[in-house]
């Protein structure tokens, strides 16, 4: 009975890969507008760009791999001495597609990240780094053979202590990205 069980589920299991054939690897850029307000009050917000590898791994379900950079300068509250700050998140996790259109899937998927974060001032310099998660959604348009537009939405959320305070280094991403499927 368990090798039937077993066969069974492989069957399944391989069916569903005849269908995951595609690997995508795209460029990004969007604006990146955070969530904690002292980050804003300091920093604002700003272009982040990166790249996304995905690969299909199972009939509609795909893991993807990506990092971004983030590198803004703001001024301190009290001092408006200049202040610089670096993210750069790296993540993997999965996302879902479902067919809208001919040439349009849509996808929502989550993962997590690891956040390296350093910020430069008169005062001193901190570095932490940290894991926190990405929640996203978004539209993949075939453009032509092989190429894609991306279109998206995602939240991150990072919570960190780099001094003797918390900030959530995350907020919300909005952009596009330009790809090509093999």
């Amino acid at each position: 009975m368990k090798k039937t069980i077993i066969v069974l589920i492989t069957a399944i299991f391989l069916s569903g890969l005849a269908n995951a054939s595609e690997f995508i690897f795209e460029i990004k850029g969007h604006y990146f507008n955070p969530s904690e307000k002292a980050f804003k009050d300091i920093y604002g917000g700003g272009l982040m760009y990166g790249g996304e590898a995905t690969i299909a791994i199972w009939r509609n379900i795909e893991l993807w791999f990506g990092g971004s950079y983030f590198s803004k300068k703001g001024e301190l509250t009290f001092t408006k001495e200049e202040t610089k700050i670096k993210i750069v998140p790296i993540g993997a996790g999965v996302k879902y597609l479902f067919p809208v259109l001919e040439i349009i899937d849509g996808y929502g998927g989550m993962g997590i990240n690891y956040y390296s974060y350093k910020e430069e001032n008169p005062i001193g310099e901190v570095s932490k780094d940290g894991i926190g998660i990405l929640v996203k959604t978004g539209a993949l348009v075939k453009v032509i053979k092989g190429l894609i537009i991306d279109v998206y939405i995602n939240y991150s959320y990072c919570k960190m202590k780099p001094a003797d305070f918390d900030i959530n280094i995350g907020g919300i991403e909005a952009g596009m990205g330009i790809g090509y499927e093999f």
